[in-house]
């Protein structure tokens, strides 16, 4: 089986920045206590939740050990000011989404999962509210480690948890920014970029994307790489 795994923000759905923003700041200020720049969460695409607070946390004059064993207070207050924050109507899904989810979960071979910077609670949060958890069996966080290329690993030992014979090199990660890519490219694996989020298409397919559509939406390019994902998968079995 393959093992597909979407990114969430800029890939399945939109959600209002400012609000993020302000319980982004409100959460790191009341972890750090000190105030905390707009400035210094302008490039977040594609990175972790906790990579985030470590960055800042050392703009702010702390060591790295010493924000890591901050990780978890910063990640409860985030969760918590994330919800007072965000509202369902911050969330849009992008075009395309729903009905490719459903395309994928109808086929036999393939395993739909998430590969996301979020906070686990925060990811599912979304979701929810977008009304695309169902899709999705397992999934790897931004609570999981700081680092994404280190997600996989937690997505794949979730996935053998679950009893899914799914194998890591038949994973492939869905996503919309240069760090879906390159986390790709460091585990040898096929990438899908959907120029949806802040990166220009061109510069997905520079970095070494396989496939790099506008959208989410059956173009035939995706059509024709998802068709091949298919029929490989069911010719090993």
């Amino acid at each position: 089986m393959w093992l597909v795994l979407f990114d969430i923000d800029g890939t399945l759905l939109q959600v209002r920045r400012e609000p993020v923003r302000r319980a982004l700041q409100e959460a790191l200020q009341l972890t750090l206590q000190r105030p905390v720049a707009r400035e210094w969460l302008e490039d977040l695409s594609g990175k972790t939740d906790l990579h985030i607070f470590l960055e800042v946390a050392q703009l702010c004059g702390w060591s790295w050990q010493e924000a890591l064993e901050h990780g978890a207070r910063f990640s409860d207050m985030y969760v918590d000011c994330y919800r007072r924050w965000v509202h369902a109507r911050d969330v849009t899904v992008l075009p395309g989404v729903e009905a490719l989810l459903q395309h994928l979960q109808s086929l036999p071979t393939v395993v739909l999962g998430l590969l996301t910077g979020n906070l686990q609670p925060i990811a599912w949060q979304k979701l929810r509210w977008a009304g695309l958890a169902s899709f999705f069996r397992i999934g790897a966080f931004g609570s999981d480690h700081w680092e994404r290329e280190r997600l996989l690993l937690y997505a794949w030992q979730r996935a053998r948890m679950a009893g899914l014979e799914v194998y890591p090199e038949r994973t492939i990660i869905v996503g919309d920014s240069l760090r879906d890519v390159l986390c790709a490219r460091r585990w040898g694996l096929p990438c899908i970029a959907v120029a949806t989020g802040l990166t220009p298409a061109e510069l997905l397919s520079t970095y070494g994307a396989q496939c790099v559509v506008t959208d989410l939406s059956f173009h035939d390019p995706l059509w024709r790489f998802l068709h091949e994902l298919h029929a490989q998968a069911y010719h090993c079995h």
